[in-house]
Order: structure tokens, then sequence, then C-alpha cells
């Protein structure tokens, strides 16, 4: 028992100079924020008869989502950390009532980079039924 006490503590005391290289841990304000706004284009000539949920997703460098909601008003907003993202929005057209949803329609992407502390901007302005563009600014 005695031995394995001698053991652990010596054990220890090697351990504990391991790790002295580690990154510290990013300070506050070092994530970037993205603003998400949503608007019709002007010169649509079609609406949804009975409305849509917006959908966005923020998508890292890997594929896998960040991000991944239904946004009932017109603007949203995120953190992320730095780095490379793809922002995916679409339409998700009510059925009925927006209780019940039809498939995505509308998709649009864009690809952006994000530095510690950014505040960016991504405005998504939507044609039913023609798509959607992203103007992506700060």
């Amino acid at each position: 028992m005695k031995r394995a006490l001698v053991i652990g503590a010596v054990s220890a005391l090697l351990l504990s100079g391991c790790g002295s290289q580690a990154r510290e841990p990013a300070s506050e304000g070092a994530d970037a924020s993205l603003r998400l706004s949503h608007v019709l284009d002007p010169s649509a000539t079609s609406l949804y008869i009975e409305g849509s949920i917006w959908h966005v997703r923020v998508l890292d460098s890997d594929g896998h989502a960040l991000v991944d909601r239904q946004v009932k008003g017109e603007r949203t907003k995120v953190s992320l950390a730095p780095g490379s993202y793809r922002f995916v929005s679409e339409e998700l057209p009510c059925d009925g009532n927006c209780g019940h949803l039809d498939p995505p329609m509308d998709r649009c992407s864009g690809e952006f980079s994000a530095e510690p502390g950014d505040e960016l901007a991504a405005t998504v302005t939507l044609r039913p039924s023609q798509g959607c563009t992203i103007d992506f600014g700060t």
C-alpha cells in the first residue's frame, strides 16, 4: 500500500510538468459574430400562399453543421470561432399552415471566413420559387 502511494505521488509530480506547451484557451471576444438577415426581393411577383419558414445552416470546413435552425423572424445572429464556413439558406413552405412544412425550396449558399472579433453580416434576398442570393458584408 505504501509503495502504491509513493508511486502515485512520484507519477503526479512527473506528470505535472507535462502539457506546459498546451495552447491557452481563447480569450474572451475571440469569437466572430455573423448577423443573418432575410429580405424579400422587391421585384418578386410571387409569394408562398401559406407562408414559409426560413431555415439556415452554417457548416464548418469539414461539412459539419454548427448551426441548423428554423428562423421565424427576419434576423438572427450566431457566434463562431475563427475559421472557414459555408452558409446555407432555404425556405420551408407552409403546407396548409406552418405546423406542416413542405420540402426545402429556394436554396442558396456561400462561403465566408471569420477572424477573431469579426462582426460579419449576410443578407439573403429571396425571390419565391426563383431562388435566393446571399450578400456577405461587415
